[in-house]
């Protein structure tokens, strides 16, 4: 005889699991500021973290991004280190 599983629930339904990989609730802070990370030289951590920091709310802006050459150098960057 076989068990009758409420709808939306069970392994074979589809839905999204519990808390399973134990992540706190509430966001945490960066242990390292910005400064720190420039002064370490981390500068992509810091402009990550400084992105993070100065993004409004999901709900209240849209994401706005932007397309980089893949060495990260803009322009001036690259005819600078051309010039040298």
């Amino acid at each position: 005889m076989r068990e009758r599983q409420d709808k939306g629930l069970g392994p074979s339904s589809a839905g999204q699991s519990g808390d399973t990989q134990g992540l706190p609730d509430v966001a945490e802070g960066s242990s390292e500021s910005v400064v720190e990370l420039v002064e370490e030289g981390q500068t992509l951590e810091a402009e990550l973290l400084l992105g993070l920091e100065e993004a409004p709310d999901a709900d209240v802006a849209e994401v706005h991004t932007k397309q980089v050459p893949e060495d990260g150098l803009s322009p001036e960057e690259r005819r600078k280190l051309e010039t040298d």
